[in-house]
C-alpha cells in the first residue's frame, strides 16, 4: 500500500496503530535497544531488556489502554512508534535505519498534543540511559533514577522524568487542550489544528459519527512554505485538520474560507476582522477573542508602527 506524502511530511507519515502492525514493531523496537552499542548498557542488559518482545504483546498493551502512533514510510511500513496511556508517554522507538530524520520529536509532540485532551497537570515518561538527553531537549525533567526490572529479569537504570506544570489559559487559546471535551458536550462546533494534530484523541469519535473530520491540506503548505523560507532546517508536521459537529459543515467550511483569508494579504482592518471571524467560529468567548486581537495589535504595532 503506498501513501501519498506532503512536502512536509518529509517521507514519512504518522496515523493510528493497526493490529497488523505488530511483528514490525517488535523488530524495529528490538533493534532499537541494540542501537546504543554499549555506552549506556552491556549486552546482556540490552538482551534482557529486548527478550520476550512478541507482537502478542502491543495487542495486549493496546486491550489495556495503550495508544500506539506509528511512523510509516511511503509503502505503509513501520519505521517508529510512541505509546501512550492517560498522561504518561510509555515508550518512543525509532528504528536505527530511520534516526536523525525528526521522527522521534513529531510522535513525542503528536503524543503531547493527544494526552493534552485530557488536561494533565504534568506529563510523564520513564527514558533509559540513552534516551535520556531526548527528552531533554523538548522539556522533560529527570524526577529520580531507578533500577528497573527488564522482561529478562536483569535491572537497568531509568529516569523518571516529567514535563513542568502545564498551564492552561482563559484568555489566549482558551479551549486548547479541551476542543474534544467541548466538542463532546455540544459546546464547540468546531476545531482547527495547525501543525499538531490530535487525530487519535478524535478518532474513536469519528467512527462513532459524533464528530466529523475534514482534512486541511491548504492551510499546511502555507505553513510549510513559510518555514522553509525563515527556517534553515525543515521540521515535519501533522496535515491540519478542522474537526466539526454533525450538521455543522456549513460553519466549518466558512471557518476554512476565513483561514484561507488570512493567508493572502489584507489591509490592517480586514486581517482583524478575520481574526474575529475566525473566533466567532470557533466559539471563543468575546473577552478572549478581544484579548488576542489587541496582544496581535500591540505586535504589529511594535513591528510595524
Amino acid at each position: 500500500m503506498k501513501h501519498t506524502l506532503y512536502p512536509w511530511d518529509r517521507g514519512f507519515t504518522l496515523r493510528s496503530w493497526r493490529e497488523e502492525d505488530s511483528h514490525a514493531m517488535a523488530d524495529l523496537h528490538r533493534r532499537s535497544i541494540f542501537a546504543s552499542g554499549e555506552d549506556h548498557y552491556t549486552k546482556e542488559q540490552q538482551e534482557s531488556w529486548a527478550h520476550g518482545l512478541t507482537a502478542n504483546g502491543y495487542t495486549e498493551c493496546a486491550k489495556d489502554g495503550e495508544v500506539y502512533i506509528v511512523a510509516v514510510d511511503e509503502t505503509d511500513t513501520p519505521i517508529a512508534f510512541c505509546g501512550y496511556k492517560n498522561s504518561e508517554i510509555c515508550g518512543l522507538y525509532v528504528d536505527p535505519a530511520h534516526q536523525g530524520r525528526d521522527i522521534g520529536r513529531r510522535l513525542l509532540f503528536r503524543a503531547f498534543i493527544n494526552i493534552s485532551q485530557i488536561k494533565p497537570d504534568k506529563i510523564t515518561l520513564s527514558a533509559s540511559a540513552p534516551a535520556k538527553t531526548f527528552y531533554e531537549k523538548y522539556g522533560y525533567k529527570s524526577v529520580g533514577e531507578r533500577t528497573y526490572k527488564t522482561r529478562g529479569g536483569i535491572g537497568i537504570n531509568v529516569y523518571d522524568m516529567e514535563t513542568d506544570q502545564i498551564k492552561y489559559s482563559d484568555q489566549l487559546g482558551p479551549h486548547n487542550g479541551r476542543e474534544l471535551s467541548l466538542m463532546l458536550a455540544g459546546q464547540k462546533r468546531v476545531a482547527f489544528f495547525d501543525e499538531l494534530n490530535p487525530v487519535e484523541a478524535f478518532e474513536p469519535h469519528i467512527s462513532e459519527g459524533k464528530i466529523c473530520c475534514h482534512n486541511f491540506p491548504e492551510i499546511s503548505q502555507d505553513l510549510y512554505d513559510l518555514i522553509k523560507i525563515r527556517e534553515s532546517q525543515l521540521m515535519s508536521f501533522d496535515t491540519a485538520a478542522l474537526y466539526y459537529l454533525p450538521g455543522e459543515e456549513a460553519r466549518m467550511l466558512e471557518l476554512k474560507a476565513a483561514l484561507l483569508e488570512l493567508t493572502q494579504r489584507n489591509t490592517r482592518e480586514r486581517f482583524f476582522q478575520l481574526h474575529r471571524r475566525v473566533g466567532k467560529l470557533l466559539d471563543y468567548p468575546d473577552e478572549a477573542i478581544n484579548y488576542y486581537i489587541e496582544r496581535r495589535r500591540q505586535r504589529l504595532e511594535e513591528k510595524h508602527g
